[in-house]
């Protein structure tokens, strides 16, 4: 009938078979997640070196053929190896993330240890492979100026540092936005130790410099080269201006193609966690509270996100205390004690009690398996709970099979005395229906006994310190719980003091019964029997 899941075949949770199943379905997706980082460091790097091959051509035009030649073969050879010593750095330090993608595609248990060391590298990694590539260049600069080729400077500012931070910007633009979901699905990047972290500040602080600073400062270094250049009279004035021109144009759309290119990368990776945190935000205000925003970051955006994830999860424990304090003390109950309307510290109150308890019971129970016998007590109280309910009253508490029930407390009811009539007579008909269902199913039907009184009653939180309960003391309650045990004796269902019979108004068809001296009483009190309701007023029930 079930079948048994085999830990030996299946190493994955339900959890975390999903994720696999999800993230990586084909080989094409794993090569994808495994290789774009180092394939955008290859296409970031290979753009700085046409960065530095277009910028020294517009400055070395006096230079002889020989050299320019001998420039262009240097600059493959540096390139190459500098592309293959970057590719292996990438690889060997990105390893436990590509074991860890490895074993997610081809469904192999995971190592904890492993995947641990993943994370950590995972969020080091956009500021290991800026590092490595602006340290590349420096000693890139430092052969040019050894080889005595000119320029070496701007060749360092142009190639190096905005490689360096494009190469920056585009891992983590690949890591939040393919890889962060994959190795964090449930958050928590900011538990991660051992990882740098960067403001916001500080990122813009670091775009503004690349867009701006550096393509003014390159511009101004190369009208003042240009100056040398003239003053030197190595070329005419109208060539060196032509030459100029087109230095500038070509310098000025470089950058504007980089700083295109730098808004899209850092708008989206802005924009993602914004949206998702918008998202969230809106799920809650509408009552959502198992929304939960996916985090990217470990900036001041994601800790925005964090937040909002354990708000929202103490809002749902909220929720879900104040759902089940409502299933105790009734929906509206629950409400004006939370909002401070009901006074928890004792007043008096007028009220009527009711008390509800089944008759020959405990037999049953004797005769009847456990199971069975809890199903059918359970199905009772329900029913006769949503009978109260219906007529504005509150179930105080369940002792075994017996029923305590007030109307008017905590919250006031003009008229409880009727209101507690009909929720008996809504009793005698749901145990009706209860018992046609019991009996279809082979069982004996149930019966009860109902005893209502009013009168003023104390109302207070009573208990120990570790728990207390919403309780009414009073000869009210007595006399009310009282009256329910003389059903056995009159052989009734339904028995009212003579003062509900008095206040509950016309309507209802009461007979007396003899009268009798109830335990801890001296006088007679006079009890009536509820025999039911004019067709009006069954309309009404």
């Amino acid at each position: 009938m079930f079948q048994t899941l085999n830990t030996r075949t299946d190493p994955f949770t339900k959890r975390e078979k999903m994720t696999a199943e999800h993230l990586v379905k084909t080989r094409f997706q794993y090569l994808h997640l495994s290789n774009d980082v180092l394939l955008g460091n290859f296409i970031v790097n290979l753009m700085g070196s046409i960065m530095s091959g277009v910028f020294l051509y517009y400055r070395i035009p006096v230079l002889s053929d020989r050299f320019v030649c001998f420039f262009g073969n240097m600059e493959m050879i540096l390139g190459v190896a500098w592309i293959a010593a970057n590719t292996g750095i990438i690889i060997a330090y990105e390893w436990p993330v590509r074991q860890c993608l490895k074993r997610y595609h081809t469904g192999k248990l995971l190592v904890p240890d492993r995947l641990a060391l993943a994370r950590k590298r995972l969020l080091n990694e956009p500021y290991l492979i800026a590092s490595v590539n602006v340290g590349a260049w420096t000693v890139i600069c430092l052969v040019y100026r050894f080889l005595n080729i000119p320029n070496t400077l701007m060749v360092w500012i142009s190639s190096g540092l905005t490689t360096g931070v494009l190469a920056f910007f585009w891992a983590e633009h690949v890591i939040q936005n393919n890889l962060v979901s994959f190795f964090f699905p449930h958050g928590g990047l900011g538990q991660i130790p051992g990882v740098w972290s960067m403001s916001l500040r500080a990122r813009l602080g670091i775009l503004i410099f690349v867009v701006s600073i550096v393509p003014l400062g390159f511009i101004l270094l190369t009208i003042s080269q240009f100056k040398n250049i003239q003053a030197a009279g190595q070329m005419s004035e109208s060539d060196l201006l032509d030459l100029l021109g087109d230095a500038i144009s070509m310098e000025s759309l470089i950058f504007i193609a980089i700083a295109i290119f730098l808004f899209l990368m850092v708008s989206e990776t802005l924009r993602r966690p914004v949206a998702e945190i918008i998202l969230s935000l809106s799920r809650v205000i509408k009552g959502d509270f198992s929304a939960r925003s996916r985090i990217f970051a470990r900036d001041e955006i994601g800790f925005a996100g964090e937040t909002l994830n354990r708000m929202t999860e103490g809002l749902k424990e909220k929720e879900f205390i104040r759902s089940t304090f409502g299933r105790y003390v009734g929906q509206e109950v629950r409400d004006e004690i939370l909002k401070g309307d009901i006074p928890l510290d004792g007043e008096l109150k007028q009220a009527t009690l009711l008390f509800a308890d089944l008759r020959d019971f405990t037999p049953r129970v004797e005769n009847t398996p456990p199971n069975e016998m809890i199903c059918i007590l359970n199905a009772y109280l329900d029913e006769m709970t949503r009978c109260i309910g219906r007529h504005r009253g509150m179930v105080l508490q369940f002792i075994g099979d017996e029923i305590e029930a007030v109307f008017g407390a905590p919250l006031s009811l003009a008229d409880h005395e009727r209101a507690a009539v009909k929720a008996a007579l809504d009793m005698r008909a749901g145990l009706e229906a209860l018992n046609k269902t019991l009996r279809s199913q082979g069982y004996e039907g149930l019966n009860h006994g109902i005893g209502i009184h009013t009168g003023q009653v104390l109302a207070a939180n009573i208990g120990s310190r570790e728990r207390i309960a919403y309780s009414l003391i009073g000869d009210t309650v007595n006399t009310a719980s009282r009256i329910q045990g003389l059903n056995k004796n009159f052989k009734t269902d339904i028995l009212v003091s003579g003062d509900i019979a008095q206040k509950a108004g016309d309507g209802f068809e009461f007979v007396q019964m003899p009268r009798v001296r109830l335990k801890g009483k001296n006088k007679m009190v006079a009890v009536f029997s509820l025999v039911g309701a004019h067709s009006t007023q069954v309309e009404n029930c």
